[in-house]
């Protein structure tokens, strides 16, 4: 499932949960202390994150974190547990103190703009920036997208909104269902006038040729939301889709237009917070400071268009990391993003399969090991030895190939993936739901092409 068929699937449950930039709750490291240590540092009572200021919105001076608030604490941590209002306070206290200003939420959330606006609403309105969206995936008419935009301002306790975003755009036929056939462009446009939005713009989740379109368009977009991350910097596959889509290119076609870039997945979903143990080493080799979500942070905050980097915080020590990371926030140079996307090479040569070894997969009819299959592969792609035969031009390739087959030939004769016939006995046993037959299949290929 897309992040934008999340999006939509929580509109149907009501849920307010997906996927987000977070950094997942891990021991918080840095500051060159090595992994394993677990030593917390707390940010200075004085450290402030840095801002950038934008001519093309007034001179509006914006955090360069921008606090996502989506995936806000619940009592006893529950997905399905009423928001922890006293822990949010706190958070947003804590940001706002440390010049994080620019709150980023959205009627799909759940509960988040209510919990939001409580919490923002016991400070000064001009401390803080509110971003909100238009949430019309279920219905889309006029009178419907009213109410929802005035939901937003009673929950949000505000009568305006600083940053208002057509929310998860994915092509111009998509912006004409829910934003132009229904006559709601014009009323939005209405509202910016009177101030009650402040700055218009759009996330969006699509094909490059998609945004080039949506660019097109005649109207003055003031700021966009898109995906970018080390990752999907050269390549952003989209599900059900061939078209090209990576981050390198979507933001650059906002910088030319003089568009401000606002970040969402810069972690990919907590994904680059818990690399392997491989490509941790490699990132620290580089940068010793940086925690592997620090370094995708930053990364991912270095371009010049960059208006703020969201990151969806569950809890304070996710908060006081990334408040440590934005408050001593150095640019990478052009060496240092070679290298980091390096190391997306790396990541996507080296996939890992979520086997956590349980067993409740077993006995296999057909006698396959899988979480031993399993084992050998996560293995090698956590000390990044995973061969690729379509790359034998890779100076470790022999070298990976000899490893990987002699690991893979410890596994006992007819356990390992060449025996899967793929009837699909383990997939409803497995608590990870992975594919299996789909894993063995992709293992034995791979068995088979190193020969």
């Amino acid at each position: 499932m897309t992040r934008r068929e999340a999006i939509r699937a929580m509109m149907l449950a009501g849920a307010g949960v997906a996927a987000s930039s977070s950094l997942v709750a891990a021991p918080l490291k840095m500051a060159g202390v090595l992994p394993g240590e677990q030593k917390f540092v707390e940010p200075a009572a004085g450290d402030q994150v840095i801002h950038r200021t934008w001519k093309s919105l007034g001179g509006e001076s914006i955090s360069l974190l921008g606090m996502g608030c989506m995936r806000f604490p619940r009592k006893g941590g529950g997905r399905r547990a009423p928001l922890d209002q006293e822990q949010i306070n706190q958070m947003i206290d804590y940001a706002l103190a440390h010049g994080i200003n620019y709150f980023d939420t959205a009627p799909a959330y759940g509960d988040s703009e209510r919990a939001t606006g409580e919490a923002l609403s016991r400070h000064k309105r001009t401390d803080y920036l509110i971003a909100t969206k238009m949430s019309n995936f279920m219905n889309a008419e006029l009178e419907a997208c009213k109410t929802m935009f005035a939901n937003s301002l009673k929950n949000l306790r505000t009568s305006y909104v600083d940053y208002f975003l057509l929310h998860s755009l994915g092509d111009v036929a998509d912006f004409n269902k829910r934003f132009k056939d229904n006559g709601l462009m014009p009323w939005l446009l209405e509202q910016k006038k009177k101030g009650t939005i402040r700055h218009l713009g759009f996330s969006f989740h699509g094909s490059n040729q998609a945004l080039r379109e949506l660019l097109a368009l005649p109207y003055d977009w003031e700021f966009v939301q898109i995906q970018l991350n080390y990752v999907d910097w050269k390549d952003m596959p989209m599900e059900g889709s061939n078209e090209p889509c990576d981050s390198e290119t979507l933001y650059k076609m906002l910088e030319e237009k003089n568009i401000p870039v606002v970040i969402m997945e810069p972690i990919r979903g907590g994904a680059l917070a818990n690399v392997s143990d491989g490509l941790k080493k490699r990132i620290q080799q580089r940068f010793p400071q940086y925690t592997p979500a620090a370094a995708a942070l930053t990364f991912a905050s270095t371009p010049k268009a960059i208006m703020s980097t969201l990151s969806g915080m569950s809890n304070m020590q996710q908060l006081m990391e990334n408040v440590y990371t934005f408050s001593h926030f150095k640019p990478m140079t052009a060496e240092d993003n070679a290298y980091m996307l390096e190391m997306a090479r790396l990541y996507n040569a080296n996939p890992h399969i979520p086997c956590t070894a349980c067993r409740y997969c077993m006995p296999c009819p057909r006698g396959v090991e899988i979480p031993g299959v399993f084992g050998v592969y996560n293995a090698l792609s956590d000390e990044l030895m995973l061969p690729d035969p379509k790359n034998k031009k890779d100076k470790d390739y022999k070298e990976k190939k000899k490893t990987f087959l002699k690991r893979y030939a410890t596994l006992a004769k007819d356990t390992d993936a060449s025996a899967c016939v793929a009837c699909n006995a383990c997939l409803p046993k497995c608590p990870q739901r992975i594919r299996i037959p789909d894993q063995m299949r992709k293992i034995h290929k791979l068995v088979k092409d190193l020969g």
